[in-house]
């Protein structure tokens, strides 16, 4: 829920996650920042979500991973980037 901040963490023990982006801000640009902290199983995203090369990264389990995503047209479209295989 984009109205609860910025900043959100959770963290994935298992099976498929899903992820659905509610309540964007629909004027301006909105950008938020998910820490994962990745236990096992998938991340299942939005397919409003574009990363580079058309490609979600790829996870290792048992790290920490950071994404940030932005949007300039409220929700329509995100950017995705990942910051990826932080030790934990």
């Amino acid at each position: 829920d984009c109205r609860d901040g910025n900043y959100f963490t959770k963290t994935v023990n298992s099976g498929i996650n899903e992820f659905d982006f509610t309540n964007v801000p629909g004027a301006g640009a909105y950008t938020f920042a998910l820490e994962i902290n990745h236990v096992g199983g998938t991340l299942d995203w939005p397919s409003s979500v574009k990363w580079p090369a058309d490609t979600p990264p790829t996870l290792t389990s048992g790290r920490t991973h950071v994404f940030i995503f932005v949007t300039d047209d409220g929700g329509v479209r995100w950017r995705g980037a990942a910051l990826v295989d932080y030790v934990n």
